[in-house]
């Protein structure tokens, strides 16, 4: 294990067209907005300003974090780093919410009901039916990725840490201990969860805690894969 410090760069895809329709995205594969592709070609010119390097990239199957990576690291103006692309890291599973609209989702089932499905930690709202369910993982390109039928067709935020734990283990963490650079483009949910486990935050403190698109997060980590610093990508330019 290296006793220098390792860094883990975390960033949320830049907007998606159901981010600006405002609607539940999940595992529907929906791509970036015109918006969405300004921002990652600006968090790329941010990278190649604070001189970062990286030896891996780390996304989902989704390709509003695929494509943000993409047009990242074409502004970013270096080579490439080793990538791995994960189901693992895909956003959370919005179940029956997938498509709908946020505003409609409340009337439908009440606006308390569904904050505590979009910001709380057990509760997951009510299952995909399974045919749509199986044409939304049909349309992913992980070869790593069950079938359908083994699949979750709704998550929680603490099924999604489930899920995402396995790809920190076997993936990200032992780049980190080998005192490696990592960029890792996540979802919101995937990335709060992600967070909830190296923060060690309580279930019900999860609620606040908010992950904005397209600001990356600089995170220095010890020896023992401690968080020992994090800072804003755009505040660390700052004091440059």
């Amino acid at each position: 294990m290296s006793t220098q410090p390792a860094t883990l760069v975390v960033l949320r895809h830049g907007q998606s067209i159901w981010n600006r329709a405002n609607r539940f995205t999940g595992w529907s594969d929906v791509g970036l907005s015109a918006q969405g592709v300004a921002d990652a070609r600006r968090v790329g010119e941010q990278l190649r300003e604070a001189g970062l390097r990286f030896d891996l990239a780390v996304t989902s199957a989704l390709l509003r974090a695929t494509d943000t990576l993409a047009h990242a690291m074409q502004t970013f103006d270096r080579p490439v780093p080793q990538t791995v692309r994960s189901w693992r890291l895909n956003d959370r599973h919005y179940g029956a919410l997938t498509g709908m609209e946020k505003n409609a989702a409340a009337l439908a089932y009440g606006v308390e009901r569904v904050r505590e499905w979009r910001r709380g930690f057990e509760l997951a709202p009510p299952p995909l039916d399974a045919q749509t369910h199986a044409q939304l993982v049909s349309a992913l390109h992980d070869d790593s990725m069950p079938c359908p039928d083994a699949l979750p067709r709704t998550e929680s935020l603490r099924d999604t840490l489930h899920r995402v734990l396995p790809l920190w283990d076997d993936c990200v963490a032992p780049a980190l201990a080998r005192g490696q650079s990592v960029l890792m483009v996540g979802h919101g949910n995937s990335l709060r969860a992600l967070f909830k486990q190296l923060d060690r935050i309580a279930d019900d403190a999860i609620a606040s805690v908010e992950v904005a698109h397209a600001e990356p997060l600089v995170m220095r980590f010890d020896a023992t894969l401690e968080v020992c610093s994090r800072m804003p990508l755009g505040a660390l330019l700052a004091v440059r």
